[in-house]
């Protein structure tokens, strides 16, 4: 196991074990289609969403805040240029194949960013479903084995950035 500035948190190393090696049947399933939701081609059920609780209203605003997120989480992984967990540990069980880099999570990232913008346009439902969704997604992360909780954790505080941003941006343009 090569040493890593990620690996050498301990907490971080014990709750990626804790979540990753508790296998069941039916998660495995479940995560094997649904980490899709974190991924930027499921943006249209998003935009749906979005359309049934609050109209058009937030769209540009759910633009924007994606455009940043789209730019920040590629760039944020191109300087740590972390590696995956199944890189740098032994006994990861990795439901999906991993490329690039780990930190931060880009699928919990705009997650977190639409999640959000939802918070602006006062839809309880939708934000509670997208709460759901976040957790969901970034939980998926470290459980399928594609991800340190840091690296997730980390992901919602700059889509929650890329959020408050976007709003920002809009109420100057």
């Amino acid at each position: 196991m090569r040493r890593d500035w990620e690996v050498a948190i301990k907490w971080n190393i014990e709750l990626f074990y804790l979540i990753n090696h508790r296998r069941f049947k039916f998660l495995d399933r479940f995560y094997r289609y649904f980490f899709y939701m974190g991924k930027t081609y499921s943006l249209p059920i998003y935009f749906l969403l979005f359309y049934i609780f609050t109209g058009t209203s937030a769209f540009k605003h759910l633009i924007v805040s994606l455009i940043i997120t789209g730019i920040l989480m590629p760039t944020l992984k191109y300087i740590f240029k972390h590696k995956r967990p199944s890189s740098l540990l032994e006994n990861v069980y990795l439901l999906e194949p991993v490329s690039l880099k780990s930190f931060p999570s880009a699928d919990s990232g705009y997650v977190a960013t639409i999640f959000a913008v939802s918070l602006f346009y006062g839809s309880l439902p939708l934000s509670i479903i997208l709460f759901i969704l976040m957790i969901l997604v970034g939980y998926g992360r470290v459980y399928m084995g594609a991800h340190f909780p840091l690296d997730v954790i980390t992901g919602y505080l700059f889509g929650v950035f890329s959020g408050l941003i976007g709003l920002y941006f809009l109420s100057y343009f």
